[in-house]
């Protein structure tokens, strides 16, 4: 662990009202309902455009870009979850606007009241040998690692109360769209390897990642005064136990599904090739892409992994195995529709 102990920061669930952004999203959800098991009174910042259904907690109308709106929205909260962020499209400039400047309004909203940030391992960055800690400096090999690690910093410098930035990898689960073209790839019985030397990689569901994110908000750590999360006090990484090669996470979401798996491992230069053709295309029509020379960054980057002991050292721990949460979100997207 960094030099600073866990800490209680007086959060009794059934008596703390909790600010939740991004609180319609896929970790969002799952954040919500994590705190309302817990008893807490939950309000979700949400747009004016927000599909709000199934969330049945109070709302809040606001936007990041709208810091009046902020201000209203967190008026009276004991702790604000910030998990709402703009992915896909590093080549916009609402990109860095959403992220960082809006994390930055955020942090001026929340006043003295608790903050957690959800940022990414990618403002870490990967590496190359042994799991990367809390305390190692942060090294981001993408335009979108380098966009959190900046939000961050922003959280950081504007907040006037404790703040915790946790990095969680890749998350996943039922109402995920991100993970949804590997799990339909493999259920298709194909897996496509981006590059040809094997990598690591990290992985949470999101069930898991929610509880965790609670239990960090009632008792983590705060990065210190005068520190930026640079030196890891004040963050945590999250992630399951285990840390397969992505070839290997193919191989076991094929056997979840009862498939065989033909895997094709493509040379980094044909991925590039592709990567620059998929971001072309997005830029075209102006709409997110699932590959763009940014996620062609972080898939020849190194090893996505992270130790976990610091969030251990809480009581988390995941509420089941690996394979498990694989499987479940298997089942979740095809009761959704979105596999056969």
């Amino acid at each position: 662990m960094s030099g600073q102990a866990s800490i209680d920061h007086g959060l009794e669930w059934p008596h703390t009202t909790a600010l939740v952004t991004g609180a319609t999203g896929f970790i969002g959800r799952y954040v919500v309902r994590a705190l309302t098991a817990r008893g807490a009174r939950v309000r979700a910042l949400v747009r004016a455009t927000s599909d709000t259904t199934g969330l049945d907690v109070e709302r809040a109308v606001g936007d990041l870009s709208d810091p009046e709106s902020l201000r209203r929205a967190a008026d009276g909260v004991d702790v604000v979850l910030h998990l709402a962020s703009l992915l896909k499209v590093p080549w916009k400039a609402a990109f860095h606007t959403v992220n960082v400047a809006g994390t930055a309004h955020m942090a001026r909203a929340a006043g003295a009241a608790r903050l957690v940030v959800v940022s990414s391992l990618a403002a870490a960055g990967p590496v190359t040998g042994a799991p990367r800690r809390e305390r190692d400096p942060p090294q981001p090999v993408s335009r979108y690692g380098r966009v959190k690690r900046a939000a961050e910093q922003a959280a950081v410098a504007e907040a006037r109360g404790a703040v915790t930035l946790v990095r969680p990898p890749m998350v996943f689960g039922a109402g995920d769209r991100g993970a949804l073209p590997l799990f339909r790839g493999v259920s298709r019985g194909w897996h496509v390897l981006p590059t040809r030397r094997p990598a690591h990689i990290g992985l949470v569901h999101a069930a898991d990642l929610a509880e965790a994110l609670v239990d960090i908000a009632a008792r983590g750590e705060a990065v210190p005064a005068g520190a930026d999360g640079g030196c890891g006090a004040g963050v945590y990484h999250v992630a399951a136990p285990e840390t397969p090669t992505y070839e290997a996470l193919g191989r076991r979401i094929a056997a979840a599904d009862g498939r065989r798996l033909r895997v094709v491992a493509l040379p980094a230069a044909i991925t590039g090739i592709a990567a620059a053709g998929g971001e072309l295309v997005g830029r075209l029509r102006d709409r997110p892409t699932v590959l763009n020379r940014d996620k062609y960054r972080e898939a020849i980057g190194g090893h996505w992994w992270c130790a976990t002991d610091k969030v251990a050292a809480l009581g988390w721990r995941p509420a089941a195995p690996l394979d498990e949460r694989l499987a479940e979100t298997l089942a979740g997207y095809r009761a959704a529709g979105w596999i056969r």
